[in-house]
């Protein structure tokens, strides 16, 4: 082949590989082109003809919470229906825009600044988790199509505001419990949030779909107290009057059955509105450690019975003070000579009281203390209970010795006390403190009732009657002021000094207590009241035994006690 025919024939294959490369790049621009116009201009209309509806996730929908009742059924923490508020601006008319705008201004209290982030949105926004029923009636009275999503959500009410807050506690934004029994019960009564599964228009990305498939949420338990809301408000106004007449910081108060430790009512004051929280109070019977003072002395007396360190007609001298060591420790008053246990727990002597102490010996009151419950939680179903203390016995010398037979040198909670005090008065039982009486699902039926749990039993039927008939004669000739006319009354008053934050104790702050049980033999209720340092100095003769006499007069008709 000639030079000449190998050129045209290298030419013929130049010129047909140049067609072929541009044919081939002709169809990948075609290509390209067309893949521009799907995913840029055209991306709504593909996503529509492959996959026009998929569920990407859901929605929560919020559990009703159960109820907190009284022992008669009364309604202590409930629900209010609202609604949780999402709108799409983007989608929704101008007009329609601006008149839900002003619905929204007006009945939710909104700020300008807030109205233009939620109206400037080019999505869903969240509007309110807590839209009232009218509110929602005005929205849809304006027949918008798309861009607005109602969710139920419900509100938590408390019927009788600061009489319970302390007690039955507060919920959280998120319907969690934040404190008293809405916290330590939060489990028996959050319920089970169900869930809402939407489809997604790919083709129409700002409307939301329809539901797919919807798991119902399933309501919470509800719980009923042992708390009567009668004797709760009461027992609260009382308190309240006290507090505020000796202008003292706060006071508190327990009602019991002294036969079962079943708690009738539980009051803190002050107390806060949960609706309009700006400070939240703790409940102080069962959260505030507090030296108890005299009000002790009837559980130092039966340790001494029951060691044979005291006996019945034991004689007493009390000169107004006793030397201990190196230390003086007075008592509130000369008393002179004094006969038996019924004249020193009358006289509330410091000076019987801390001899009686010295004989019984450390070890042997420190096990008694610690029978009685003192130094660990009682265990009521309340979150947060502190354990009072009870220091150990290698702390303690004969001077500590002897100030904790007056109730000094040791802390307890007001539950701890009333419970150790109804131990002597019922007869020796110790019971677990209990608030909750039933647990019913969101049918109605019971699944927890409680029962009395008795711990352990203490002291002889002898001992334990000989300190009954001493505490009447105490109301009787002690505490006057603490009488409730008609009836015999166990009682034993307790005035505690307070540590000074620079040491020793205080002579003007002071805690005033007072425990009294109705009737004598075989009381049906007990009542311990504590005020909490006032303005002026007083003596528990004088305010805390007449508070308990205007609650116990209250509960003997209330309750239709028998004399």
């Amino acid at each position: 082949m000639s030079w000449k025919s190998l050129q045209n024939s290298e030419d013929i294959f130049k010129k047909r590989l140049l067609i072929a490369f541009l044919i081939f790049l002709l169809l990948f621009l075609s290509f390209i082109g067309r893949v521009i116009d799907l995913t840029i201009f055209n991306r709504g209309k593909l996503l529509s003809e492959f996959a026009p509806q998929v569920v990407p996730g859901y929605d929560i929908l919020r559990a009703e919470r159960g109820e907190i009742r009284d022992r008669n059924g009364v309604k202590l923490a409930t629900n209010e229906l609202t609604f949780e508020l999402d709108i799409n601006p983007n989608v929704i008319s101008n007009d329609t825009l601006q008149k839900l705008r002003n619905i929204i201004k007006s009945d939710l209290k909104f700020k300008n600044e807030e109205l233009n982030r939620i109206f400037s949105a080019k999505s869903y926004v969240l509007v309110s988790t807590s839209v009232s029923k009218e509110t929602k009636d005005k929205i849809d009275s304006l027949h918008i199509p798309d861009g607005v999503v109602f969710t139920k959500t419900y509100k938590r009410v408390y019927p009788f505001g600061e009489i319970t807050a302390p007690l039955v506690g507060i919920v959280g934004a998120d319907g969690v419990g934040l404190t008293g029994l809405e916290l330590s019960m939060d489990d028996y009564l959050k319920g089970k949030n169900g869930r809402s599964f939407r489809t997604f228009n790919f083709a129409e990305p700002d409307l939301l779909g329809a539901p797919t498939y919807i798991l119902e949420p399933v309501k919470g338990n509800s719980v009923k107290l042992t708390i009567d809301i009668n004797i709760q408000s009461e027992v609260y106004e009382l308190v309240k009057k006290y507090v505020e007449e000796f202008n003292a910081k706060s006071g508190f108060a327990i009602v019991t059955d002294p036969n079962t430790n079943e708690v009738l009512a539980m009051v803190s004051y002050p107390s806060f509105d949960p609706a309009n929280i700006e400070k939240i109070v703790p409940n102080l019977p069962t959260t505030f450690n507090y030296e108890p003072g005299s009000i002790m002395k009837p559980i130092v007396a039966l340790a001494g019975l029951e060691t044979g360190k005291l006996k019945p007609d034991d004689d007493f001298y009390c000169s107004g003070s006793i030397k201990v060591k190196d230390r003086v420790i007075s008592c509130w008053k000369k008393h002179g000579s004094e006969h038996g246990l019924t004249d020193i727990l009358v006289n509330s002597c410091d000076v019987a009281f801390a001899q009686v102490a010295l004989k019984i010996q450390k070890d042997s009151l420190l096990n008694y203390f610690r029978l009685f419950g003192f130094g660990e939680p009682t265990q009521i179903e309340l979150f947060g209970e502190e354990k009072g203390l009870v220091p150990s016995s290698k702390d303690i010398g004969d001077v500590e010795l002897a100030t904790m037979g007056f109730g000094q040198g040791i802390a307890v909670t007001q539950i701890q006390m009333v419970s150790a005090l109804n131990t002597i008065v019922n007869g020796g039982k110790l019971y677990t403190p209990h608030i909750i009486k039933e647990v019913l699902d969101n049918s109605g039926k019971i699944i927890y009732s409680s029962t009395p749990i008795l711990k352990r039993t203490i002291g002889s039927k002898t001992n334990l009657d000989l300190i009954k008939s001493a505490m009447v004669d105490v109301v009787e000739k002690g505490a006057p002021k603490a009488r409730i006319e008609g009836y015999k009354v166990m009682g034993k008053t307790g005035t505690a000094q307070k540590i000074n934050p620079t040491g020793g104790y205080s002579h003007s702050k002071l805690i005033y207590s007072f425990f009294g049980a109705i009737p004598y033999p075989d009381p049906s209720v007990s009542v311990i009241v504590s005020i909490n340092e006032t303005a002026i100095p007083q003596y528990s003769t004088t305010v805390s035994a007449p508070l308990f006499s205007e609650i116990g007069t209250f509960l003997v008709k209330y309750l239709r006690i028998g004399k």
